[in-house]
């Protein structure tokens, strides 16, 4: 489960930096190909909602929902309204208790417990054996990166320019915009 959670956390990493390339590929691409789709220029709004969109898993909300009350406890920002602590850890806090109240609203298992992880908490009580869900977070998150980059965007940023000519037209003819 170790190696499962560590391969879930490398991937995750791989997804953030392949959807910053994937951001940069498709205004490229989109400066070349634009005049085949339509009319405005692209604007960099228009590419925000295709690489921010969460993975969704399919995980029991209630095993969730456990471990997020259990996060909760130590970090709801309520909990530290009449408390003297330090802004800093405050503010820490405060970024985990949305980090974890955002993995339960995507259901992201291994999310979840790396926050438990980090604040000490004992999950052991919740779910023995969480490999199906572990398996399914690297599941979905390679899935989403290699659907990131079998894209047409992904291959014109990663084509060297003597090839351009030559793959842009392959592009355009399996879209059905040339012949």
């Amino acid at each position: 489960q170790k190696k499962l959670r560590q391969k879930v956390s490398y991937l995750r990493t791989e997804l953030e930096e392949t959807a910053l390339i994937f951001q940069d590929a498709i205004v490229e691409f989109e400066i070349e190909f634009g005049e085949f789709f339509r009319k405005k220029p692209p604007t960099k709004d228009t590419h925000k909602r295709i690489t921010t969109e969460p993975l969704e898993f399919n995980i029991p909300r209630e095993d969730v929902n456990i471990i997020f009350r259990k996060i909760a406890q130590k970090t709801h920002p309520d909990k530290f309204a009449h408390t003297n602590i330090p802004k800093k850890i405050l503010e820490e806090k405060i970024k985990l208790y949305k980090d974890a109240q955002n993995a339960v609203g995507n259901k992201d298992w291994a999310r979840v417990i790396e926050i438990a992880d980090e604040l000490n908490i004992k999950f052991d009580d919740v779910k023995k054996d969480d490999t199906i869900y572990l398996e399914e977070s690297v599941t979905g998150l390679s899935d989403k990166i290699a659907e990131l980059k079998n894209t047409y965007a992904w291959l014109w940023a990663n084509t060297n320019q003597e090839n351009r000519e030559k793959v842009k037209d392959q592009i355009l003819m399996s879209l059905g915009l040339k012949k």
